[in-house]
């Protein structure tokens, strides 16, 4: 296929999918990822594509990384989430119960579980997570009721929170829109937020996962201060700087060595 084809398939493509990882393009055009990736930077520099980690997303004028919709999320800082999915397994033995709530982040543990682990029970209102994690019959997840908000994949309302109510939690890993010193946990989830403070109300170990970028940045709904959680999972590319910060103010981080 001419190249000047395949970017005219690339964009159609984007203009239907908004988000689309490299090795999906690589599929769909039956070329090398090292072609895809050539291919896109050109896009970026005509500014109809912006390149994220791990494939693209189609160019928009708002370009707010707090309000992105599900599918720019799950391609963007890829390789990040994936090294936080990593540490965050280590955290986890056999046997326990886990919850996951919501997130591009947390999909990508549950594809370490399935990977690394016999026996977990885990809680969830992801419809993606679950699908996941059905790959594992030795696991028992539990899916919460609730009303369906298809642009999340996930479940919420009074529904989800009193059924997650019912349970004992071991470790919970909450993946968040956005985190910092002053806010907290915050998110755009408007959905998700209630959800995620039930979780957190029944948890031993409340965990958040969360890729370097979210450091100091705040959405508009505030979850819980930094210090109602044990522990922060982030990625190699958080500084040592920010490491530092938070641990003068008693909130402890940890990432790949």
């Amino acid at each position: 296929m001419l190249q000047e084809h395949r970017h005219q398939k690339i964009e159609i493509y984007l203009k239907q999918q908004k988000a689309v990882k490299a090795t999906e393009l690589a599929t769909l055009l039956n070329v090398s990822i090292d072609t895809v990736r050539r291919d896109l930077e050109t896009l970026e520099k005509k500014g109809t594509i912006k390149r994220v980690h791990g494939g693209a997303i189609l160019k928009q004028n708002n370009n707010n990384v707090l309000n992105k919709l599900f599918v720019e999320r799950e391609v963007e800082n890829l390789e990040k989430k994936q090294e936080v999915a990593s540490v965050a397994a280590e955290l986890i033995e056999e046997g326990q119960a886990i919850a996951l709530n919501g997130g591009t982040t947390t999909i990508e543990i549950a594809k370490v579980l399935v990977e690394k682990f016999h026996r977990l029970t885990i809680i969830t209102n992801d419809i993606r997570i679950l699908s996941i994690l059905g790959a594992n019959k030795n696991f028992k997840v539990i899916l919460s009721g609730g009303f369906y908000n298809p642009d999340e994949y996930t479940l919420y309302g009074k529904q989800c929170e009193e059924i997650l109510s019912n349970f004992n939690i071991d470790t919970a890993f909450i993946t968040v829109n956005g985190l910092s010193l002053k806010n907290g946990l915050t998110d755009f989830r408007i959905h998700e937020v209630d959800v995620i403070k039930a979780i957190l109300s029944r948890s031993n170990h409340k965990i958040v996962v969360a890729d370097s970028t979210k450091f100091e940045t705040s959405s508009y709904i505030n979850i819980c201060p930094l210090n109602e959680i044990d522990l922060i999972v982030s990625d190699s590319s958080i500084s040592s700087k920010t490491i530092e910060v938070y641990s003068s103010h008693n909130i402890r981080i940890i990432s790949p060595n």
